[in-house]
């Protein structure tokens, strides 16, 4: 990552931390709000996703770079193949590979809330955040 990107991916995700959004607790609520283009091309996404307590978002990967910031509840994350799940609480940072597959759970009492920036190439241009479902981890023999 150059950085310019870094400065504005580090920027940006500490502010929004540092605002205390507040949420509405819904099963699964995917807020876009910001895109940006980058010189090399791909595009910058910001999205707010609320999850409910005891709610799951299904075996899924995104085509790019995805940094994450859980601002409010805690997540858990697994990527099956018999690696441990992770469990994060709030003010924890995390990021994603493009391609990694994963499933994410809110096992909390609370609306979990995490701020999501993309790094997406061009051909998803319109990619909007939404995941790509599969049916469960690709494991290696």
């Amino acid at each position: 990552m150059n950085k310019s990107l870094g400065s504005l991916v580090t920027t940006t995700l500490f502010a929004l931390v540092a605002t205390g959004l507040s949420a509405t607790a819904m099963a699964l609520d995917f807020m876009p709000f910001g895109q940006g283009v980058l010189a090399s091309g791909n595009y910058v996404e910001d999205f707010q996703v609320t999850i409910a307590p005891g709610e799951a978002v299904p075996w899924h990967y995104h085509p790019g770079k995805v940094y994450a910031v859980v601002v409010a509840g805690t997540v858990t994350e697994e990527h099956g193949c018999g690696k441990p799940a992770e469990t994060l609480s709030a003010g924890s940072a995390f990021t994603e590979a493009p391609g990694a597959i994963h499933r994410v759970f809110n096992y909390g009492t609370e609306p979990l809330v995490i701020i999501l920036t993309f790094i997406v190439p061009p051909a998803y241009k319109d990619y909007n955040g939404i995941n790509i479902f599969v049916n469960g981890p690709r494991c290696d023999d």
